[in-house]
């Protein structure tokens, strides 16, 4: 079991020197929630492979405050079949979320994955950063690219895949989406 610890972002602006390590298409759904656990599958499909993930995220005995600013989990991941996904797909209890995720390298051997949402949530650009422990992650001095924090209360997986087109417009403002607009056409002009 894997603990997980992350923030999240809103992008400002894309760096001239952005360096592109890795993109992957995936599509992901959830299963099972509760108040300490969430169940999610993930199909994850890059230039070499296709993958099929099976995610059982749990609190355990992790401590929350209320601005959820770092997420904090348990994670336990399996490779699971096709067949499986696909079956699982039809139990799920949430949107399917679509997106394009573009990994990029940065200082102190840290990545942000960039994610481009589609469908319901389009326009929706966000930047997270996975650490490897609670003490790095409140230290961290994100790039200046990176902008406002926000978190996890409002912009998680969990309720991006629960609230409707609606909803989400009603939580960010026409200039955050014109802004992560202009950035998400110049990502895209980089990875095509």
């Amino acid at each position: 079991m894997k603990k997980e610890i992350e923030r999240k972002y809103a992008v400002k602006y894309l760096p001239s020197d952005i360096h592109i390590e890795k993109i992957q298409q995936i599509e992901q759904a959830f299963l099972y929630k509760d108040e300490n656990t969430i169940i999610r599958i993930r199909k994850v499909e890059s230039k070499q492979e296709i993958e099929y993930v099976y995610t059982v995220k749990t609190k355990g005995d992790i401590e929350y405050d209320n601005q959820y600013s770092i997420g904090k989990k348990y994670e336990i991941e399996s490779n699971i079949t096709k067949e499986l996904y696909e079956k699982l797909l039809k139990k799920k209890i949430s949107n399917i979320i679509t997106k394009t995720r573009i990994v990029v390298p940065i200082p102190n051997n840290l990545e942000v994955e960039m994610d481009i949402y589609y469908g319901y949530l389009q326009g929706l650009l966000t930047a997270e950063v996975e650490f490897p422990n609670e003490e790095q992650a409140n230290d961290f001095d994100k790039p200046d690219w990176l902008g406002e924090e926000i978190g996890y209360k409002e912009f998680s997986n969990r309720k991006l895949a629960e609230i409707s087109l609606e909803e989400f417009r009603d939580k960010v403002s026409d200039q955050f989406i014109e802004n992560n607009q202009k950035i998400i056409e110049e990502l895209n002009k980089l990875i095509k």
